[in-house]
């Protein structure tokens, strides 16, 4: 049997030292860095923001409460909101006292907290009561007073403040 003689097949290309596979993972890292860092540039003031107001919520609770008052059964809560960069944070915290609102209010004003910006004392106080609450603040018993803090801090960057 003879075998024909002919131009040699062409031997397969040579790999350039990387795998197909780690070829397709480099492009795709590089496609998607683009998007990521992005998404990082955006996201980053919204956790700095975040860590200011949880600092201050520390501060809050770290304070000396009026007396016979404890705090609620329910965590401090935040939010905040904004328009045309200008932000605005709500701190909501309950406190069980046998004080009358106005007391607990007046001594929260009086408190000078330092806000996320460094300021003392530069926002709000509001409060409220459940309305189902049994007694009334001052015959002895305990109730439950919903304090609110209300306040600015300058963070144009922060994408909840548009």
């Amino acid at each position: 049997m003879t075998i024909p003689q002919g131009p040699l097949a062409a031997a397969p290309p040579r790999e350039s030292g990387r795998s197909r596979t780690a070829r397709r993972i480099g492009c795709l890292a590089l496609l998607s860095a683009p998007p990521l860092l992005l998404a990082a540039m955006v996201i980053a003031p919204v956790w700095i923001n975040d860590h200011r107001l949880a600092r201050m919520v520390d501060r809050i609770q770290e304070s000396s409460l009026p007396p016979g008052t404890g705090f609620g059964s329910f965590a401090p809560q935040v939010e905040v909101s904004g328009d045309s960069g200008d932000c605005w944070y709500t701190i909501r915290f309950e406190l069980s006292t046998d004080r009358p609102v106005p007391e607990v209010l007046n001594h929260y004003r009086q408190a000078r907290i330092e806000d996320p910006d460094g300021d003392l004392g530069d926002y709000e106080v509001a409060g409220w009561t459940p309305s189902d609450e049994p007694g009334t603040p001052g015959d002895g018993t305990s109730t439950g007073v919903i304090v609110d803090l209300h306040g600015t801090y300058d963070a144009s960057t922060d994408m909840r403040c548009w």
